[in-house]
């Protein structure tokens, strides 16, 4: 056995060194075969074919703006900075009135608060900035400077603050004092120290003006504490287009409208823009809703929709392009006045979770969709996606609306016909409850559409005032809540309340008392607009890949056709305000 198992050692020995001899072998073979680098693979030698393709992509520099190109973009990054004042007129000219008083800002020492804000403090009063307004409407006693902000105060009395205005051709500002601090909240309706309070402030323009001055428009404005002040802050000043805005109706959307719907008489018919909240619905799909709410605007008599832009689904978005496209949408972005980043899901759960905070809010870009389109409509008007202002009886459009409650107002003796700073509508809950149809005539009349197949309204209407959504005149409006004209010029009566025999608002959600179905009712006042809506929305979407066919991205494009297949909740509505009345301005 010692033979045999010495014989079987000396066996796995020599197999383990011939295995050892063979991988070494092998490892230098390998290393042989290994070539130096060449390195004229890498020099860009012509002579060498494989240069091409080693050869790293060459440095391309972007090309960076100059002149009129890089105040464009400036403007668009910050659209409220008026760069081209600056480079063409306050920086060449050297704007001030000496070098130690009231030197004109450069826009690089502007204090900007989360893109779309400036910071100005005065005393212990922090304001945030939003936009600057001309208003030279006929009730006022001096062309104004209107400034939306916020201060993180209300109901307290402000430190003295001024104006710088300037203009073109004068080297020097116009300096006057803030002459009004108009809040657009009133206190009772809920208040938490150090919020931002919206507010709108006043700077008149005196009489006597400089020659360059007359006759001219101011072209921005600063707040200061003292007149000699440098601002760390500069608005442009927003001077309203004096036309009627007007926006073509596709062709074969135009002939399938109701004849009956045009104006009896010969007069023009009154413009109405309507204006929307700042939209923030990063993960529901409401296209199609969305969808079915503009063209019915439009067949009321909206001439445009002005909305502002926190955060949408993909698949809204593509809508929204569409609309924009075509100019009926003007759409603008927001961020909030506390400073929060623009991040969709942070941005989303604080409005979602900070009710005072989401309302104070609101009243920013209601406010700021009046004065930036004063001078093109007779009347804005301020809804929600889930809510439709409906002509009743014989009444066809919005214009008739009008014309029906002045001709009450005159039959009853009246002298505020023409006069309302407000016209405003009684709520009516339409619930998710769906239809039963009777048939099969009544089904397609419905078809697909949430207005025609949603009918089931809480047959009591709500309390005049609560809830209710209105006409704001134009010409008399001061300033706006959601629901109503909080104040207004001189020369203006009360707000008036429409009949809901001529018209009532519809809105789209789930009422907040409970309810059963002995409490519904079946309305069918929007069913008398089928035809024309059904036929409006069917052209939409055939023409929604128009905006498809310009993203040049095909992995974006493809993201884009996948998120129109996601679905999501419907978003639950806020709970509505019982607002104060509201009171005229002397």
């Amino acid at each position: 056995m010692s033979r045999r198992g010495g014989f079987i050692r000396l066996s796995l020995l020599v197999t383990a060194s011939v295995l050892a001899i063979f991988i070494l072998l092998s490892a230098l073979q390998r290393t042989d075969n290994l070539k130096p680098t060449d390195l004229s693979l890498y020099s860009g030698s012509a002579e060498n074919g494989l240069a091409g393709k080693a050869t790293p992509p060459p440095i391309r520099h972007l090309e960076e703006p100059i002149k009129e190109e890089l105040v464009r973009q400036l403007e668009q990054e910050l659209p409220e900075v008026d760069y081209g004042f600056w480079y063409h007129w306050a920086k060449p000219l050297a704007y001030k009135i000496n070098q130690t008083c009231a030197v004109y800002p450069d826009p690089l020492d502007l204090k900007l608060h989360n893109i779309y804000w400036q910071t100005f403090v005065n005393s212990n009063v922090t304001f945030r900035l939003y936009a600057a307004y001309f208003d030279e409407r006929k009730g006022l006693k001096l062309p104004t400077v209107r400034i939306l902000a916020t201060a993180n105060q209300i109901d307290d009395a402000f430190p003295p603050t001024h104006c710088q205005m300037w203009y073109e051709n004068y080297l020097e500002p116009i300096l006057v004092p803030v002459s009004e601090f108009l809040s657009v909240w009133v206190k009772q309706w809920g208040y938490k120290p150090h919020l931002n309070y919206p507010h709108l402030l006043s700077c008149r323009i005196p009489l006597e003006l400089p020659p360059p001055a007359i006759n001219a428009f101011p072209k921005t404005v600063s707040l200061v504490a003292r007149p000699c002040e440098k601002a760390s802050n500069s608005l442009r000043v927003n001077v309203n287009q004096k036309q009627p805005v007007s926006v073509p109706v596709p062709v074969e959307i135009a002939s399938l409208q109701d004849p009956e719907s045009s104006n009896a008489t010969n007069e023009a018919p009154l413009n109405f823009g309507v204006c929307l909240k700042g939209f923030d619905f990063p993960y529901v799909d409401l296209s199609e809703r969305l969808i079915e709410w503009f063209e019915l605007q439009r067949i009321f008599g909206a001439s445009r929709i002005y909305a502002y832009m926190y955060d949408v689904h993909p698949a809204v978005q593509r809508v929204l392009d569409y609309y924009q496209r075509t100019g009926y949408l003007e759409l603008r972005p927001l961020t909030l006045a506390n400073g929060m980043p623009r991040l969709r899901h942070y941005q989303h759960m604080l409005l979602q979770q900070r009710k005072l905070t989401k309302r104070l809010n609101e009243l920013i870009p209601y406010n700021d969709c009046f004065y930036r389109n004063l001078y093109r409509h007779d009347y804005l008007v301020n809804v929600d996606v889930d809510e439709v202002i409906m002509p009743l009886g014989e009444n066809r459009n919005w214009h008739q609306l009008v014309q029906k409650t002045h001709a009450s107002e005159v039959e009853e003796g009246g002298s505020c016909a023409g006069r309302f700073p407000a016209l405003c509508f009684i709520n009516s809950y339409f619930t998710k409850v769906p239809t039963e149809f009777s048939n099969h005539e009544e089904q397609a009349i419905a078809g697909e559409l949430y207005v025609l197949q949603h009918t089931q309204r809480i047959r009591n209407y709500s309390t005049p005032g609560k809830a209710t959504k209105c006409f704001h005149n134009a010409r008399l409006s001061l300033t706006l809540h959601n629901h109503f004209t909080l104040s207004w010029l001189p020369g203006g009566c009360n707000s008036r309340t429409v009949d809901t025999s001529i018209a009532q608002m519809q809105h789209y959600r789930e009422p907040d008392d409970k309810y059963n179905q002995t409490d519904l009712t079946d309305d069918r006042s929007v069913w008398k607009f089928a035809g024309e809506l059904r036929a409006a929305v069917e052209y939409v979407w055939l023409h929604l890949d128009d905006v498809m066919a310009q993203v040049s991205d095909p992995e974006e494009q493809q993201q884009l056709e996948e998120s129109l297949d996601q679905e999501g909740d419907e978003q639950q509505p806020l709970q509505p305000l019982l607002p104060l009345p509201p009171q005229p301005v002397s």
